[in-house]
């Protein structure tokens, strides 16, 4: 881990005391691999960009709630518009610990069960309650710690309730999302037809179209490129597969084409990126 960027609570936290902040990212620029010694809620508000998460690469969007861990090594790169409010919280010294516990994943959870979506709408929903928080987790005074944790005690128990409620309880708008993240996240290695997707489920390609751009800034093409090119990331720092049969299992027929839009995208070649990685495997 020494040759990740780390993060201390000190730098954060206003006091030994305080168990919880706030800090909000309006314009989050690239952020290299690091890890903390302190748990983070990650909040997507907008805008897009790739997170890395230990071995995972993915596209993050408004919506995402991510749950880091202190010895997760995570980290952002393009980045486009992206806003984040991060909840730094230090969950081994929690005075509500007992109640807070009961809606966090647990600490040995997989990553996959450390994120979920949310309609954007629910964000504007908790941002006052946010707002409260980041004005108490300021203060060092016991009664101002103790109703920052009531406060992050609320938010955790907000966020759980939306996971928790059923798609048919969600607007219609929001369950087409729900559907169309799901089927684009399982068409990375086949061809996706938007037209018959929305034949399918009775849905209007071009209201579905804007809805999507408008939640995410980018376009339903753009999303399923970087959930691709996330893919193939992945497959280049952990396997010895070829380029061509990486190619083919994110969807690309032409490995040729895969490498241009990898290199366009990314500013190197999938062979650079893959020998890069490694050169950094061989010197843990």
């Amino acid at each position: 881990m020494e040759k990740y960027l780390r993060l201390y609570k000190q730098d954060y936290f206003i006091s030994p005391m305080n168990t919880v902040t706030v800090e909000k990212r309006d314009h989050q620029q690239p952020f290299p691999l690091h890890f903390h010694d302190f748990n983070e809620i990650v909040i997507v508000c907008s805008g897009n960009g790739l997170h890395h998460w230990n071995d995972y690469i993915y596209p993050i969007t408004s919506g995402d709630i991510l749950y880091i861990n202190p010895s997760d090594i995570h980290g952002y790169e393009s980045v486009n518009n992206l806003k984040l409010i991060n909840i730094l919280y230090l969950r081994h010294q929690l005075f509500l610990s007992s109640a807070i516990e009961n809606y966090l994943p647990k600490q040995t959870a997989k990553h996959t069960e450390r994120i979920w979506r949310i309609h954007p709408s629910f964000i504007k929903q908790v941002s006052p309650l946010i707002d409260q928080l980041t004005i108490e987790s300021q203060k060092n005074n016991l009664a101002s710690i103790h109703l920052s944790e009531a406060l992050f005690l609320q938010l955790v128990i907000l966020l759980d309730r939306i996971k928790q409620q059923p798609n048919e309880q969600s607007p219609t708008a929001t369950h087409q999302l729900d559907i169309l993240f799901t089927v684009l996240h399982n068409s990375i290695a086949s061809a996706f037809n938007l037209e018959m997707f929305c034949k399918q489920y009775n849905i209007a390609a071009r209201s579905l179209s804007r809805l999507f751009k408008s939640q995410t800034g980018m376009t339903i093409n753009e999303y399923l490129q970087k959930c691709r090119l996330c893919k193939a990331m992945s497959l280049l720092r952990n396997t010895q597969l070829s380029i061509s049969i990486i190619a083919a299992e994110c969807g690309y027929n032409d490995s040729n084409y895969f490498s241009a839009v990898f290199k366009k995208e990314l500013k190197q070649t999938p062979s650079i990126y893959r020998s890069r990685f490694q050169d950094k495997l061989k010197q843990v």
